[in-house]
C-alpha cells in the first residue's frame, strides 16, 4: 500500500493521540516499580492491546471478503497506523521496562513483529517504481521461468544457425525437437513458430562464436534467477567477430538483457512478498503470548 496525501489524517491522529498519551504517562508517573500493574499502566496495557487488535482484524477482513466490511484500503490504513500506535502505548504500559524472560521475549517479538512491518511498508513503496524503471520488459511472475526457457531457445537458434548443432546445449535441442515434433503433429495450428535451421556447415570464425555461447551466453541465460552469473562480455567478441555479425551479436545481448530484468524482477518480487513470511506467523505468536501474558497478570 503506497503511503499518500490520503494518509494526512492517519498520521495526524496518531501523532495526536501519542502525544496525549505520553503527556497522561507523564502525570502518572509515581515512585511504584510496578507501574504497569497500576491503573494507568494497565489503561495503557488496554489500550495498547485494543490497538493490536485493530490492526490483527486485517487477516479476518482478507478471510471475508464478500462481506462489505468496508474497502480494503481503509482496512490497510487501520493496520498500518493503529499497529504504529501500538508501539508507545505498550512502551507506556510497560514503563519502557522488559521485566522478567516472559515479558522480554514477549517485547522482542513485539518489535520484530513492528520492525518486519515497517520494512514492508518501505519495500511497497520503493519496489513498484524501481520495477517500473529497472523492468521495462516486465512480464506475469508465473511465466519468467516459461519466458526465460524461450529466451534460452532463441538464442541457441541465433548461434546454431551460424555454427551448427551444439552438442552442450541438450536442453535446447530437447525443446526444440519437442516443438517441431508438436508442429507437426498439429499443422493447422495458428501458433506454428518458424525457426532458421542450424548451419549444415559453419560459417567461417564460428567457433568463436560458438565458444563465446557455451562459456558465457547460455550459463547466463540458464543461470538460477538467484544466481549471480556474470554478464556474458559482448564487448569483448565484438573486437574480434567479422562485422557481418554485428545484428546476430546485438540480438544475443537482447536476449541477455531481457532476461536480466526478468531475474530483477524476481528479485523484487522476492522482497515485496517475502517479508509476510516473517510478519504473519509471528503475528500470530504475538497475539498467544500477548493472551497468555493477560491471563497471567489476571491471576496473579
Amino acid at each position: 500500500m503506497l503511503i499518500n496525501a490520503d494518509h494526512r489524517g492517519w498520521l495526524a491522529a496518531t501523532v495526536a493521540t501519542t502525544a496525549v498519551a505520553a503527556a497522561a504517562y507523564r502525570l502518572s508517573l509515581s515512585a511504584d516499580a510496578t507501574y504497569a500493574g497500576t491503573w494507568p499502566g494497565l489503561v495503557f496495557g488496554i489500550a495498547g492491546t485494543t490497538a493490536m487488535v485493530a490492526a490483527g482484524l486485517l487477516a479476518a477482513r482478507k478471510r471475508v471478503l464478500l462481506w462489505r466490511l468496508g474497502a480494503a484500503r481503509t482496512w490497510m490504513a487501520v493496520h498500518i497506523w493503529t499497529g504504529l500506535l501500538a508501539l508507545p502505548l505498550i512502551w507506556f504500559h510497560s514503563d519502557f521496562r522488559l521485566g522478567g524472560a516472559f515479558t522480554t521475549t514477549l517485547m522482542v517479538l513485539f518489535y520484530v513483529v513492528i520492525a518486519s512491518g515497517i520494512f514492508g511498508l518501505v519495500v511497497q513503496q520503493v519496489a513498484p517504481s524501481a520495477m517500473t524503471v529497472r523492468v521495462p520488459l516486465e512480464t506475469i511472475h508465473s511465466q519468467i521461468e516459461h519466458v526465460r526457457e524461450g529466451l534460452a531457445v532463441e538464442a541457441y537458434v541465433l548461434v546454431a544457425a551460424a555454427t551448427g548443432e551444439i552438442r552442450e546445449a541438450a536442453e535446447e535441442r530437447a525443446h526444440l525437437a519437442a516443438e517441431a515434433a508438436a508442429q507437426q503433429a498439429d499443422a493447422s495450428d495458428w501458433k506454428q513458430i518458424a525457426r532458421e535451421p542450424a548451419a549444415a556447415t559453419p560459417e567461417p570464425d564460428a567457433a568463436l562464436l560458438r565458444d563465446f555461447y557455451v562459456k558465457e551466453v547460455r550459463p547466463y541465460l540458464r543461470g538460477a534467477l538467484r544466481g549471480s552469473v556474470p554478464l556474458p562480455r559482448f564487448a569483448v567478441l565484438q573486437l574480434r567477430a567479422p562485422d557481418a555479425w554485428r545484428e546476430r551479436l546485438e540480438r544475443l545481448r537482447a536476449l541477455c538483457e531481457e532476461s536480466r530484468q526478468l531475474v530483477v524482477q524476481q528479485r523484487l518480487h522476492g522482497w515485496l512478498h517475502g517479508w509476510l513470511f516473517v510478519h504473519v506467523p509471528l503475528s500470530f505468536a504475538l497475539f498467544v503470548l500477548v493472551a497468555i501474558h493477560i491471563v497471567s497478570a489476571l491471576r496473579y
